[in-house]
């Protein structure tokens, strides 16, 4: 059976990039990652680095130099890390896969993830590129690192906070991964996973609600329901949150200060979709 290492970048000691609200690179990785590798299994062999808050090191050397020691230690076929991009410029967005170099499976698994994963997230393609990360240099197996999305712009930020947005990039890698190994569809082959709990934020009144394994956005919104599709955009741009429980309670009337929060969060919303596409407005 094909042997392929899933690494949720950081953890432990190292949250790696923060939010602009606080959310945590870390915790995001390890929701995408243990999500793919349920995905893949029993198809592949699927080996995560971490399962929980924890790292393979106790400082960045060797946290780095540890996950590669058990990737080559497992006698893995392919090694894929998962990251979230960050940037000075708060603007920065997108989502782009590595490999070491171009020219061999390592580039061919990149492409692949990309193919099914741009599409998938619908941000900005950044393409394939090279890198002399030390993961993919230090593993002697095929290897590909992905960058998510930017968590460091504030619009990326409230996506990837989203088990939504983190179910469909787990699917996306595990459809590219499978088709470039040629099992077939894992997600359509039964392995899908429940949606796990929204991540938290340090900032106050930036967490929200849980969302459960329902067939709705959350458990008292029905797929069926004439405002779901618009419940589910709102609730992936971080415009909207539940109630902690996994409810939205629709049919809840409006405070005046909660209308002007949610004007507050469309303007910003806007406002950095516009700023992303470089586009200035006077005033």
């Amino acid at each position: 059976m094909v042997k392929v290492i899933i690494d949720p970048g950081h953890g432990g000691f190292d949250p790696g990039a923060l939010g602009p609200t606080g959310l945590r690179e870390a915790d995001v990785n390890l929701a995408v990652a243990k999500r793919v590798a349920n995905l893949l299994s029993p198809s592949v062999q699927a080996v995560l680095t971490r399962d929980g808050d924890t790292s393979p090191g106790t400082d960045v050397n060797t946290d780095l130099q540890n996950r590669a020691t058990v990737a080559n230690g497992a006698r893995a076929d392919y090694f894929v890390s998962i990251h979230c991009n960050a940037a000075d410029n708060a603007a920065a967005n997108g989502t782009e896969v590595y490999c070491y170099k171009f020219g061999g499976k390592g580039e061919q698994l990149a492409r692949t993830i990309a193919r099914f994963l741009v599409p998938a997230l619908g941000l900005r393609d950044r393409g394939v590129k090279e890198a002399n990360f030390y993961v993919l240099r230090q593993t002697v197996m095929p290897a590909v690192l992905i960058e998510l999305a930017f968590i460091t712009n504030r619009v990326e930020e409230s996506l990837l906070r989203s088990p939504l947005f983190q179910a469909k990039a787990a699917e996306a890698i595990a459809r590219g991964i499978g088709a470039f190994l040629g099992i077939g569809d894992p997600v359509d082959g039964g392995n899908e996973a429940p949606l796990g709990e929204e991540l938290p934020s340090e900032a106050p009144g930036s967490g929200g609600g849980t969302l459960m394994s329902a067939p709705g956005p959350f458990t008292d919104v029905a797929a069926d329901r004439p405002t779901a599709a618009a419940i589910t955009r709102a609730l992936e741009r971080g415009l909207i949150q539940g109630d902690g429980e996994g409810s939205f309670r629709p049919a809840d009337p409006l405070t005046r200060e909660e209308a002007v929060l949610l004007i507050d969060r469309a303007i910003n919303y806007l406002l950095a979709k516009v700023k992303a596409a470089g586009i200035t407005i006077d005033g």
